[in-house]
């Protein structure tokens, strides 16, 4: 449904929906209207628990352990209001973490007592190493939870979640694993990496309605684990939870009263349509991505006289170019992308220098065909 007089190359930041998942969600949005009271009452428990299934298959996570919210933000801000933090309590996150997770985190910290520490990852680290170091140097014994993205947002660097995991684990310390380009951008093994939280947003490489990402949280951890909104229920949840059949963790989550969740019951549907594109599924879409993501990248390396930022163990779908326009504003490059050349892109500052950058963050609907386009478009406006 992407507008055809749009070169749209930024599918990391919202997504994009096929037209079959937004007629599926047109459908339950049709079931509501047709008896809002039998939906809420019985309909909308088989729907979530048809996405629950779907995705904690495609992530490899016992269904039960997830919850649906509407964005991984909400997801942070929904576990450190979990947390009982003290005084003195530290949590860390490095400086490439999403600035909206890292403002909720601050806040609790204000609020409670505890402190804020930021790790200083390399924004173009040569290893996993470096990574790692860089944020277990900060591990103390005050250390209480530890948030670090599957793939960060700015810099588009893969980092080595299964070794910090483990690590931090090993110190005793809780993790929170802001996946939020995780399903369907690249592999998940929720069961295998083990972490306390995590979250991931459904609407940006699942191609799922907007407003929509899920909870995951450890088993150990579901007792008294709330959501932020309280349902009609929350002070008689015995009787609620033998009706519904689930646990108090899922019921909870999963009625919030008039709200709409048909995005979060689309999720199958946008997981099916996903895996119906090719023989291989959805492993051969995410394949075929990072395919025309390095490719992608090369090409407008070569274009700009520039080199690749990371290695490519450390890449997904998702890299950055630098672009040698010293002083350059990237917000005016990004707008005189779509001005003059009808080109959506992602356009973000070098944290190495004043240079902008470009994230490449391919789709199934893009081509090079495309990229090439917008190596030329970069091209004249800096002079090339």
């Amino acid at each position: 449904m992407l507008d055809p007089d749009i070169v749209y190359l930024n599918h990391g930041s919202f997504g994009a929906c096929p037209r079959s998942v937004i007629d599926a969600q047109q459908a339950h949005r049709d079931r509501i209207e047709a008896d809002a009271m039998r939906f809420y009452i019985y309909d909308l428990w088989k729907g979530i628990d048809r996405s629950r299934s779907a995705l904690g298959e495609l992530i490899n996570a016992d269904a039960e352990d997830l919850v649906f919210v509407s964005n991984a933000t909400s997801a942070v801000a929904t576990v450190i209001a979990n947390i009982d933090l003290k005084p003195g309590d530290e949590i860390i996150v490095n400086r490439f973490e999403y600035p909206a997770c890292i403002n909720n985190l601050r806040r609790a910290c204000e609020q409670s007592g505890a402190k804020l520490v930021v790790a200083d990852l390399p924004w173009d680290p040569t290893d996993e190493d470096s990574a790692i170091d860089a944020i277990m140097s900060k591990v103390t014994d005050r250390t209480r939870l530890v948030m670090f993205s599957l793939i960060t947002s700015a810099t588009a660097v893969r980092l080595p979640v299964e070794r910090l995991i483990q690590e931090l684990s090993a110190k005793g310390v809780e993790t929170l694993l802001d996946a939020a380009h995780g399903p369907g951008c690249v592999a998940m093994d929720i069961k295998a990496w083990a972490p306390t939280y995590c979250t991931g947003n459904a609407h940006k490489w699942l191609c799922a309605p907007k407003g929509c990402a899920f909870l995951y949280v450890r088993r150990d951890k579901q007792d008294g684990f709330r959501p932020l909104v309280l349902s009609n229920d929350a002070y008689d949840l015995e009787p609620a939870i033998e009706r519904s059949g689930r646990s108090a963790f899922n019921h909870e989550f999963d009625y919030m009263g008039t709200d709409d969740r048909t995005a979060i019951m689309t999720v199958a549907d946008a997981i099916g349509a996903l895996g119906s594109f090719f023989d291989g599924g959805i492993d051969e879409l995410m394949r075929r991505n990072r395919a025309m993501c390095l490719e992608a990248r090369d090409l407008l390396c070569d274009a700009f006289g520039t080199k690749p930022m990371v290695p490519d163990s450390m890449l997904g779908p998702l890299a950055v170019v630098d672009i040698p326009a010293p002083g350059l504003n990237p917000r005016e490059l990004r707008e005189r992308l779509m001005s003059a050349y009808r080109i959506e892109a992602m356009i973000v500052p070098n944290p190495g220098g004043d240079t902008p950058m470009i994230r490449v963050s391919p789709q199934v609907y893009n081509s090079m065909e495309q990229y090439r386009y917008a190596a030329d478009a970069i091209g004249a406006i800096i002079g090339l």
